[in-house]
């Protein structure tokens, strides 16, 4: 929700004030969101549901707040309108990505959910799902795109020094695919590993990102595929290396299988970076025409289409300017101003009377 946050506050005038609801163990606020129309206020928040239903909303209505934007859980009742913001419930239709335990964490929203004033979700399919799963009755559940970071630049905005600073712990050659992600199965990380072994270009892939919790042995799979000195595992980045990393990157590839919207592409392609995507759930709805779409199973159109952009520069002119085309629709100001759009429908109508 920071991405949120930086919204709002870039698309908001001097009357706002926005409080930030923190969990008490949570570092000091980023700078960027030091503002004077922001009030922080450290909650628990150990357990996010019940954070969100006891220790917010009270402290909420204590302040007198016209409105709450709740992450995934709404109080059932409050003096304040309230809103969820729901980025997906894709534990509803693919329960096997998921472990029990984060079955169990979700499992609330679906009680929840539907008491709220109205309902915020990042892309039009998220919301058609939201609809088919009764979250929300159609003229209450609103789509708010995500905003890229304006830190997402195409390597002609870096330095040579500050770009090999960003780089510095990591060997990269001249040419290599990115992928940026959780490890998990959702990620589908394994068909990219297989469509690895398929590219006839011998770029390596450089694989960013922490292993989630249902995830598989990727480095073993690599190893069976034959392709483990093509593929380094990074791990986790800092922001200034994720950035590099997009910036400096031949091709980026997501290949998965499900996505409330898709943030990666989107990064990617503010970056300046060609991306081949998945065409699945709302993948599509982000990359536009911008980016190849494949189906998420299809190891061999996985690797066709990573060799047709490593191939040809032409072909990766085009979709780095198509690309730096679509990512600048989606700015943190527009995002922040349909977000507030929601909150002034929530708050026009009486708590709890939608």
């Amino acid at each position: 929700m920071r991405a949120h946050v930086r919204g709002m506050l870039e698309a908001a005038g001097p009357e706002l004030a926005l409080h930030l609801f923190l969990d008490e163990r949570a570092p000091a606020l980023p700078a960027e969101l030091r503002d004077p129309r922001v009030h922080v206020h450290p909650v628990w928040g150990r357990v996010n549901a019940l954070s969100n239903v006891v220790s917010v909303t009270r402290r909420a209505d204590a302040l007198g707040l016209d409105a709450v934007i709740y992450h995934n859980y709404v109080p059932p009742r409050a003096r304040h309108a309230r809103i969820a913001f729901v980025h997906d419930v894709s534990f509803r239709p693919h329960p096997e990505y998921f472990t029990l335990v984060e079955r169990a964490y979700f499992a609330p929203m679906r009680w929840l959910v539907p008491s709220a004033d109205r309902i915020a979700t990042p892309s039009a399919h998220e919301r058609e799902r939201l609809i088919g799963y009764r979250y929300g009755a159609p003229e209450r559940i609103d789509v708010v795109p995500h905003g890229v970071d304006p830190a997402f630049r195409p390597r002609s905005a870096w330095g040579d020094d500050e770009l090999h600073a960003a780089l510095a712990r990591f060997e990269l050659p001249a040419e290599f695919m990115l992928f940026v992600g959780r490890l998990n199965v959702r990620k589908n990380v394994s068909t990219l590993l297989h469509a690895l072994a398929l590219t006839k270009s011998r770029a390596p892939l450089v694989v960013a990102g922490a292993p989630d919790w249902k995830t598989s042995n990727l480095v073993g799979e690599a190893a069976r595929l034959g392709v483990a000195d093509r593929v380094l595992f990074v791990g986790g980045v800092s922001a200034t290396e994720l950035a590099a990393l997009y910036a400096t990157a031949s091709v980026f590839c997501f290949p998965s299988f499900d996505e409330g919207f898709g943030l990666p592409p989107l990064e990617a392609m503010a970056s300046g970076c060609p991306v081949v995507s998945s065409n699945a759930a709302s993948l599509p709805e982000v990359c536009g025409d911008a980016g190849i779409l494949v189906a998420p199973t299809d190891a061999k159109a996985m690797a066709v289409a990573l060799d047709l952009v490593l191939a040809d520069e032409r072909v990766r002119g085009k979709m780095r300017e198509a690309g730096l085309a679509r990512a600048s629709r989606f700015t943190l100001a527009r995002s922040g101003r349909a977000l507030l759009d929601v909150v002034h429908a929530a708050v026009a109508v009486p708590a709890g009377g939608a």
